[in-house]
């Protein structure tokens, strides 16, 4: 069913007369995998979940206790297949971007805790890769450096949550999930100093410039942003400061 899809399998594919990539194709996998591990018990996770239909399935799964968890990129809460309506390469990526609805459904589901946590799914790729026709693009976008500022915008600043549910998406639920016992762990004496620092108040807008990969691939260019992380602490090491890194790039 994906066999030479390029993008969502909607209007805006059949308008730019490109290749669709149903929503069944993910939707069928996930139903299937969740009745194995419903019968055989092993655990299972979901990467990158981006319809409508596989939400539904994530609570049908989790209804029947059904050990499953599952995560959401940044780009498919925020943007749509809309972006792919001059074939700009950039915004190519698997599963590919899928319509208003899907990033809504998969917001709410965030946010009820039918998906689990947040992944980056951070994929860099240079302009010979990305600066051609949209079906010979590789997929893939830059995602680490802005992920926080997305959701931020996507839920705090919307009113949607606060950065309570932010800590418990990006940090502590990844942590739970792959098993990490010294990371999403809470700010006490005694416990490791792996730290992220945000400033919920300091402007910043997204070019490839200002950026630490050596890839342009950059789905947010040109967005403007308020939260952004300052430092980071690696067992009480300081590993990011964004003072530095600004005085670097002036």
């Amino acid at each position: 069913m994906t066999e030479g899809a390029v993008a969502h399998e909607g209007e805006v594919a059949a308008r730019l007369g490109l290749r669709g990539w149903p929503r069944v194709a993910e939707e069928s996998i996930v139903a299937r995998d969740a009745l194995l591990a419903r019968d055989y018990g092993n655990r299972m996770h979901i990467c990158h979940a981006s319809t409508t239909g596989t939400v539904e399935l994530l609570k049908w799964a989790k209804g029947q206790d059904i050990p499953l968890t599952a995560e959401v990129t940044p780009h498919h809460l925020m943007l749509t297949d809309e972006k792919i309506a001059d074939y700009d390469g950039l915004f190519r990526v698997n599963p590919p971007l899928r319509e208003e609805h899907d990033a809504l459904a998969l917001r709410d589901a965030l946010l009820d805790g039918t998906i689990d946590c947040v992944a980056t799914d951070h994929a860099p790729h240079g302009s010979e890769d990305k600066c051609v026709e949209f079906e010979h693009a590789k997929p893939g976008m830059l995602g680490l450096e802005s992920s926080l500022a997305v959701i931020a915008k996507v839920f705090v600043e919307s009113g949607l949550a606060d950065w309570r549910f932010v800590a418990r998406v990006m940090s502590e639920r990844p942590a739970e999930i792959t098993r990490l016992p010294g990371h999403g762990r809470p700010i006490a004496v005694g416990e490791p100093a792996n730290l992220t620092i945000v400033d919920p108040q300091r402007a910043w807008t997204s070019d490839v410039e200002h950026l630490a990969s050596k890839a342009e691939n950059n789905p947010y260019a040109g967005e403007d942003f308020n939260a952004r992380v300052t430092h980071t602490f690696l067992r009480g090491t300081l590993t990011y400061d964004v003072a530095a890194d600004e005085s670097a790039a002036e």
